[in-house]
């Protein structure tokens, strides 16, 4: 399932990778999350993702946060923000993300989403890295963190 809704918000379900193997996770328990089976079969395209969302107004946000770490497809993101953008720009967007997405890329990729997210959540998880590398065993180890 690409799209899903929760409360008053829409949220976009792109990719089942992720960076963080979280002992948390409802990956680890659940097919997905309020009744929706989040697993695709295969990453949806930038244009199946727009026609999933048909039109948003409906909603208070729309959200980038599903199985896996959704800035693993940072130009995807990138795009349907764009169209977000241009075709509703009084929805807010935001990202849920691990945080890791400069590590991933190898640079700093927030001047990207500048002025297409307009809010970002990082999941800390944890107070320190050692913690954080305890229960997340991310790829990067501690500096995930």
């Amino acid at each position: 399932m690409i799209v899903y809704k929760l409360g008053d918000s829409l949220y976009l379900n792109i990719t089942n990778r992720c960076t963080n193997n979280c002992d948390f996770c409802i990956r680890r328990y659940e097919p997905g999350v309020g009744g929706y089976n989040l697993w695709l079969e295969e990453e949806p395209t930038t244009k199946e993702i727009i026609e999933a969302i048909g039109d948003p107004t409906g909603y208070k946000e729309v959200v980038f946060c599903g199985y896996g770490e959704p800035l693993m497809r940072l130009q995807v993101v990138i795009d349907v923000a764009k169209h977000l953008k241009k075709t509703y720009p009084n929805i807010p967007v935001r990202v849920n993300t691990n945080g890791q997405a400069n590590m991933i890329y190898g640079e700093d990729i927030t001047p990207q989403l500048e002025g297409l997210i307009d809010v970002i959540f990082i999941s800390l998880n944890a107070d320190n890295a050692e913690k954080y590398s305890e229960i997340c065993h991310p790829e990067h180890g501690e500096d995930a963190f």
